[in-house]
């Protein structure tokens, strides 16, 4: 999950609630069926950047988290979810 913004704090700012909601949606069946959940989920956006789930700043600083994924994991592509949770409703 990738947000940008145009400072760190405006990109924590959209990207915190946002993943708050797509948590609650990811969670919901699960509750519902008594199921557990993964136990490697973050269960908060703070812990969603430091697990690496989330990426949020500004282009230049999401640029460089990026590559060194890139690099450290030897991957030739990559694969980011742009909108989730509520974010898309947020910015219109």
């Amino acid at each position: 999950m990738v947000v940008a913004g145009s400072s760190e704090a405006d990109a924590y700012a959209l990207a915190a609630p946002a993943y708050d909601h797509w948590l609650k949606s990811f969670k919901f069946l699960y509750e519902r069926n008594n199921i557990p959940t993964p136990p490697n989920l973050p269960l908060t956006f703070d812990a969603a950047i430091e697990s690496e789930l989330c990426v949020a700043g500004t282009a230049a600083s999401i640029r460089r988290t990026l590559l060194n994924h890139l690099e450290e994991a030897g991957a030739n592509y990559l694969l980011c979810q742009l909108a989730f949770g509520d974010l898309s409703r947020m910015l219109h």
